[in-house]
């Protein structure tokens, strides 16, 4: 008797699930459109290493954003760290940092942060880094 009770709640909370009409996935509204941005400069350690770019990033004015990586032993992945600054027109600067997690494919490294900008706004932040051509995109989509 126990076990069908236990079933019975157990089916009928996994309904819930389902019932945010999602279909199990979740999206974000764009804070900006896509960025690309500039590599200066590629720094490697012996556990990683550091990405540095800029670019013009619309609300945030001239960034200058930092992607530090720790590799997992792998090597396919691992986690991220990130500090921005904005140059904005008037003398303003925004700054943001976040953390996050990356993985790669071939030499595509795509990194998912989540940023806390100092005017209060957060990001969830997809930046894609493609070592062989040195392109990348970074992408601002709106949590708060």
């Amino acid at each position: 008797m126990n076990k069908g009770f236990l079933f019975i709640v157990g089916l009928c909370f996994s309904g819930l699930t389902w019932a945010d009409g999602h279909g199990g996935k979740i999206s974000f509204e764009e804070r900006q459109a896509s960025t690309p941005m500039t590599v200066t400069s590629v720094h490697l350690t012996q556990g990683g290493g550091t990405i540095t770019a800029e670019g013009d990033m619309g609300e945030y004015g001239r960034a200058y954003l930092t992607y530090t990586l720790t590799a997992d032993a792998n090597g396919m992945g691992g986690t991220v760290v990130g500090e921005g600054r904005g140059a904005m027109q008037g003398g303003a600067f925004a700054s943001g940092s976040g953390t996050g997690a990356y993985y790669r494919d071939g030499t595509t490294f795509t990194m998912h942060v989540i940023f806390r900008i100092n005017d209060g706004t957060q990001n969830f932040d997809k930046i894609v880094f493609d070592a062989y051509t040195r392109e990348l995109t970074h992408d601002a989509y709106i949590l708060k």
